[in-house]
């Protein structure tokens, strides 16, 4: 068990009913690490955890353009 306070927490998985397929809950995630579910009638026990999906992060250069889709432009730059 962990001595450190809970002090924040984020919900890093979805937690997915195996047989409706509806939202049942959220898995939680502290600050000092523990995780927990957060369920919204009650434990289940039939369930399954899905991931968030990640925005892609944004380019300074370009806020409408992904990180991921703009090219490495570090071999153009003169030494």
């Amino acid at each position: 068990m962990n001595t450190k306070p809970r002090l924040t927490g984020e919900p890093i998985m979805r937690i997915l009913c195996k047989t409706s397929e509806n939202l049942v809950g959220y898995l939680y995630q502290w600050n000092n690490g523990d995780v927990q579910p957060a369920w919204f009638d009650g434990a289940m026990a039939d369930v399954r955890y899905e991931p968030f999906i990640r925005a892609p992060e944004q380019n300074p250069a370009d806020p409408k353009i992904p990180r991921s889709r703009q090219q490495d432009l570090t071999h153009l730059e003169k030494a």
